[in-house]
């Protein structure tokens, strides 16, 4: 009895002793929570591309230049598709469209000209599709014109354009702007310079590719030592040599000539 109660003793002081070191035993640190990861924002693509837009009922006018502006792509503001081009050059909205095109289409019918509202107007329309200008025609004494409008100022350029002169074409006919698309694209388009892949492409054929390397020369060479040429001219050079030492050596027989003085 003694020895169990002894026995028990100890396991009492054993599992105090272990209690007490767990409690002493410091807890382990946490590890400190990694900070998030800052927000990078994107940045917005800078304006590219022409719009074209019809003021003061010129649809008929504006729909063939808008064609030919965004059959180019090096002149196309992207965002626009065919609905907004459509709306753009002055065709009315259906009541069932959706409603940033009833929007746009009220935005476009209230378009004067040079004015200060219709400038803004045609500022908000360039940055709603990232055009860097837009393409305005209108109808000016009967005949259509255009003028781009410069959405960075806000103000339009200097320059007026028309349609091609078609004398033989009815009056009934669209007009054609084959003239001011091309002065567009030289004007307006792209200045940034391109890519090595379209420098590639617009590259002459054989510019693009590795020259042949020349292997019959460099099959063809070896030591100059082993060429007869160099064995030849040693020869000759020898025989010329010899040549001139023959010719040139004295060949008499020696003589001793003594002078005897007698005195007087």
């Amino acid at each position: 009895m003694r020895r169990m109660t002894f026995a028990l003793g100890v396991l009492g002081v054993v599992a105090l002793g272990a209690t007490a070191s767990a409690d002493a035993a410091p807890a382990p640190a946490l590890a400190p929570a990694s900070a998030p990861a800052p927000i990078v924002p994107v940045p917005a693509p800078a304006p590219a591309g022409l719009a074209v837009v019809a003021v003061g009922g010129a649809t008929d006018a504006a729909w063939p230049l808008a064609r030919a502006i965004y059959g180019e792509p090096s002149l196309r503001a992207v965002a626009v598709d065919e609905a907004h081009a459509r709306v753009l050059c002055g065709e009315p909205a259906a009541s069932t469209d959706a409603a940033d095109l009833r929007d746009l289409a009220d935005t476009v019918a209230a378009l004067r000209g040079d004015d200060a509202p219709s400038r803004a107007l045609l500022v908000a329309i360039a940055r709603q599709f990232g055009a860097r200008e837009l393409v305005v025609v209108r109808v000016d004494a009967g005949k259509p014109v255009a003028r781009v409008f410069l959405a960075d100022p806000g103000a339009f350029d200097a320059a007026t354009y028309a349609p091609d002169p078609s004398p033989t074409a009815p009056s009934s006919s669209p007009p054609a702007w084959s003239a001011t698309t091309r002065s567009l694209a030289r004007v307006f388009g792209p200045t940034s310079a391109p890519s090595p892949a379209e420098a590639d492409a617009h590259a002459p054929p054989l510019a693009t590719q590795e020259a042949p390397r020349n292997t019959t020369a460099a099959a063809s060479s070896k030591p100059f030592y082993a060429s007869v040429w160099f064995w030849g001219a040693i020869g000759a050079a020898a025989l010329a040599g010899g040549a001139t030492y023959f010719a040139t050596r004295d060949s008499s027989p020696s003589t001793i000539h003594l002078e005897v003085q007698v005195p007087h």
